[in-house]
């Protein structure tokens, strides 16, 4: 799925991938990156994903269960993505466990897809949202040597920060820090910096991270992004190289 989706973004002209590959200039991406984190495109079609699956003969069972299709009211079986950016989420070991998507604002509008900004793979036997951080399997060894590790909100956060040269910083997807997300990351750190969102959400999802990272004997610290910045991937990529001066 993942080699699908990467194929979707490089190998063909449709208008959905020039506003794919606009998007991510926009945001600040370089190639490197986007080549390094095998960022791919979803297709608009219902499902595209299915049909390429089967035709590798994998199964309809275990394409369902690996939480890439679902079955409609109707019985049929669609892609769970359509028509967003792909972030293959990794295990510690490297290994593509499940996918964040994110939408195109022109898909909205012309499919009807989800207008949720993000969505991710549901739970399934190899993936769980508790237990995975993004970028972790290349930022443990970072981590461990600065016995520091920073915190973002998200994908396109950590991405940034990492492209600008930060190399100890992982992202929760979204969500607090859990019980086994500290417990990893505890053996290898004694610093925890946070840097989510000031929107409420975001606030909320720091003051639980907060509370749990004190009860494991973590020395917390919080990074606010302070004047017409809202994240730090914007501060990157208008002031490269200032996050590094303060992390």
């Amino acid at each position: 799925a993942k080699d699908f989706f990467c194929s979707n973004l490089h190998s063909n002209l449709s208008a959905h991938q020039v506003e794919a590959l606009k998007y991510l200039k926009e945001r600040g991406f370089v190639n490197e990156i986007i080549q390094e984190f095998e960022i791919g495109l979803a297709s608009i079609s219902n499902d595209a994903l299915l049909r390429h699956l089967v035709a590798q003969k994998k199964s309809l069972p275990d394409i369902e269960k690996a939480g890439l299709v679902f079955k409609s009211e109707r019985g049929t079986y669609w892609d769970r993505f359509r028509g967003r950016i792909m972030f293959p989420l990794y295990n510690s070991f490297g290994k593509v466990v499940g996918f964040t998507g994110r939408v195109l604002p022109s898909q909205v509008a012309e499919t009807g897809i989800d207008s949720a900004k993000y969505v991710n793979s549901p739970e399934t036997p190899i993936f769980s949202k508790s237990k995975v951080l993004y970028g972790f399997h290349l930022a443990k060894n970072n981590i461990r040597e600065l016995k520091t590790v920073i915190v973002v909100e998200g994908q396109m956060d950590f991405l940034m920060m990492w492209q600008d040269g930060i190399k100890n910083v992982i992202a929760s997807s979204g969500t607090a820090l859990t019980h086994d997300h500290l417990n990893v990351l505890r053996r290898m750190a004694d610093n925890l910096i946070l840097s989510f969102d000031a929107d409420a959400a975001g606030v909320a999802a720091a003051e639980r991270s907060i509370d749990s990272a004190a009860a494991q004997d973590f020395n917390v610290k919080m990074l606010s992004i302070e004047g017409d910045f809202k994240d730090p991937a914007e501060v990157v990529q208008a002031l490269p190289g200032m996050m590094a001066k303060f992390v």
